[in-house]
């Protein structure tokens, strides 16, 4: 059974816990809040702390400007059923996969500076975040990952799939993948979320990311 993992916002987010990828196949029956391992947690938090000195928490907005006019606007047709206040209310640039099958399905959840979007492939869920606002973790706390290739991405095997970390327009950007099945060969390696991660360069901008850029609402 998928298990949906969420942010320990509490730890590295200012705002502290906003809650993140809704699931279909477990949560709380009390409260409705998405069920999660510790460990799911840690490996979030992780990835977040790990981009923590890639980013200023500043966004390049002549970055993101640019890379909005080099999609042409792809974003909003890869994924029409975007709930357009959640888009709108989002206040970094927000990225989406080049796969339109994939993203047709896509919810995307918004605070402001940071969101996450879901969506869901046969056997597979992927969850994408962006965010500015993080803040470093005690010195004593562990952290064993290590940046490498481009845009200083780091990769990270969670509970049951993977997770690939970047900065981008001066964003942290995370790209996870969670497989029902543990010999699911997506999950059992970073190759496919590396690869997800290649092809998510597709910018959507909304009212908010519109008029921090300049552009207008």
């Amino acid at each position: 059974m998928r298990l949906v993992t969420g942010m320990l916002l509490g730890v590295v987010l200012a705002a502290g816990v906003l809650g993140a990828a809704v699931s279909q196949t477990r949560v709380d029956p009390a409260t409705g809040a998405p069920v999660t391992t510790a460990a799911q947690l840690a490996a979030r938090r992780n990835a977040l702390v790990a981009g923590r000195q890639r980013t200023s928490g500043r966004v390049d907005w002549q970055g993101a400007v640019g890379g909005l006019r080099q999609t042409g606007g792809a974003g909003e047709t890869l994924a029409p059923n975007l709930d357009k206040a959640a888009v709108d209310a989002t206040r970094v640039p927000i990225l989406l996969p080049t796969d339109a099958d994939l993203t047709a399905g896509a919810r995307l959840y918004s605070f402001g500076d940071y969101y996450t979007l879901t969506a869901d492939a046969p056997g597979l869920g992927v969850s994408l975040s962006g965010t500015t606002t993080v803040v470093p973790l005690p010195a004593a706390t562990p952290l064993k990952i290590t940046p490498v290739g481009p845009e200083g991405a780091t990769s990270q095997r969670t509970v049951d799939g993977q997770l690939i970390s970047f900065v981008r327009y001066g964003v942290l950007y995370t790209v996870e993948v969670r497989c029902d099945a543990p010999t699911d060969p997506r999950c059992m390696d970073d190759n496919y979320a590396q690869g997800l991660a290649a092809k998510t360069t597709a910018v959507v901008m909304g009212a908010a990311a519109r008029a921090e850029a300049g552009l207008g609402g």
